[in-house]
C-alpha cells in the first residue's frame, strides 16, 4: 500500500536508478526506497517512462524525493532485455504504440514490424505503422507488405519529417493518446516528433554509409508533454527486438490474423507447426496468411523455445 501522504506522479524518464517524477508539486528527482519495488516477476528495469508512482518529498532536500510504491500498470510494452536476461519495460500505461518504419536508409524491416505488433497486443496497446521517408521510392514487395498489415486490420500512415507530408494528420490522430514511439536507429523517430512539436528540440542522428543504419541518439527512453497536448514516449533506437513473457500456444494469439484462425486447429494446444489438421499452416499454404508474416511467426516460436523466455520452453 502506498503512503497516503505520499505524492501521486508519472514517470518522465530515469537514468542509473534516477528517476524524474512529474507531480502536482513540480517535478521531482527521485530515487527508489528501499531496494526492490512489487512487480509482477523478474524485470530489467523496474520502472519505466509513463508508470504512475506514489512519491515521499524529501523536505531537507527541496526538488526530491524517495518513489515508495508502483502503481498497477495499465498497459505496458516490453522486449527481452539480452544484456539484462529479463523482460525489460519500454513504456507503461500508453495507449498507443507508434511503429516507426521507413522505406530505406535504413531499410524496410516488416519482420520488426510484425515483432513489435505482437508485443503490443501482449501489452493491451493499439497499433499505428509510420511510414517515414514516404518521398523515398518504395519497393513492390514491401508495399505488398504494408498492404498486408492493412488487410489484417492495422493502421498504416505514411509521413514525411523532411516535407512534412502526413505530420498535421498524425499530430490530429495522437490527440488525446499517450503514444510510445518505437523503430530501429535511423528511421526517423526524433525527426517525426520535432516535426509534431518543434520545441522539443530532439538529437536527430544520421545514417551509416557502410552498414545502412541508423546511429543512435537517443540514449534513454522519456516521456514528452508538449505545449501542443501531445503526451509521447520516445526510445531509443531498436537493431533486435526479442519478445518476452509469451507463451508458446499463446503466440499465434499476437499476431492479429493467426488469432482467429488457431481455434480452427484439429489439434489441442498446436503450435501451427507440422500439425496434422492446423488451421493456421492451411491458410498459410493456400496464400491467406501472407508466407513471410508465417515464417515471421515460426521465428519467434522458435526463438521463445530455444532461449527458455516462455514458461513452456
Amino acid at each position: 500500500m502506498a503512503d497516503t501522504q505520499a505524492l501521486s506522479g508519472r514517470v518522465l524518464r530515469g537514468i542509473n536508478t534516477i528517476y524524474d517524477v512529474a507531480t502536482d508539486a513540480g517535478t521531482l528527482r527521485c530515487l527508489i526506497k528501499g531496494k526492490v519495488l512489487k512487480t509482477a516477476g523478474r524485470s530489467y528495469n523496474p520502472i519505466a517512462p509513463g508508470d504512475v508512482v506514489f512519491v515521499e518529498p524529501d523536505p531537507a532536500t527541496p526538488g526530491t524525493g524517495k518513489i515508495t510504491a508502483l502503481a498497477e500498470r495499465r498497459t505496458t510494452l516490453a522486449r527481452w532485455n539480452r544484456k539484462g536476461r529479463a523482460s525489460q519495460v519500454l513504456a507503461a500505461n500508453a495507449d498507443l504504440a507508434v511503429c516507426v518504419t521507413s522505406t530505406r536508409s535504413p531499410p524496410f524491416r516488416p519482420r520488426f514490424i510484425d515483432r513489435l505488433a505482437a508485443a503490443a497486443e501482449d501489452g493491451g496497446l493499439e497499433v499505428l505503422i509510420l511510414l517515414n521517408k514516404c518521398d523515398l521510392d518504395c519497393g513492390e514487395a514491401d508495399l505488398g507488405r504494408l498492404d498486408d498489415f492493412r488487410r489484417i486490420g492495422y493502421r498504416v500512415h505514411r509521413c514525411s519529417a523532411a516535407t512534412g507530408t502526413g505530420i498535421r494528420w498524425l499530430a490530429r490522430f495522437l490527440k488525446g493518446r499517450t503514444a510510445v514511439f518505437v523503430g530501429q536507429s535511423g528511421v526517423g523517430k526524433s525527426s517525426v516528433l520535432n516535426a509534431l512539436s518543434p520545441g522539443l528540440g530532439l538529437r536527430v542522428g544520421g545514417i551509416s554509409a557502410r552498414y545502412d543504419r541508423g546511429i543512435h541518439t537517443t540514449t534513454n527512453a522519456a516521456l514528452f508533454v508538449t505545449t501542443g497536448g501531445l503526451e509521447v514516449i520516445d526510445t531509443p533506437g531498436i537493431r533486435e527486438l526479442l519478445l518476452a513473457g509469451i507463451e508458446l500456444h499463446d503466440l499465434a494469439f499476437r499476431f492479429r490474423e493467426l488469432a482467429s484462425l488457431a481455434p480452427e486447429c484439429e489439434v489441442a494446444a498446436c503450435l501451427h507447426e507440422d500439425e496434422d489438421g492446423c488451421a493456421v499452416r492451411a491458410a498459410a499454404e493456400a496464400g491467406k496468411v501472407h508466407p513471410d508474416r508465417y515464417e515471421s511467426y515460426l521465428r519467434v516460436l522458435a526463438e521463445l523455445r530455444e532461449s527458455g523466455r516462455s514458461s513452456h520452453g
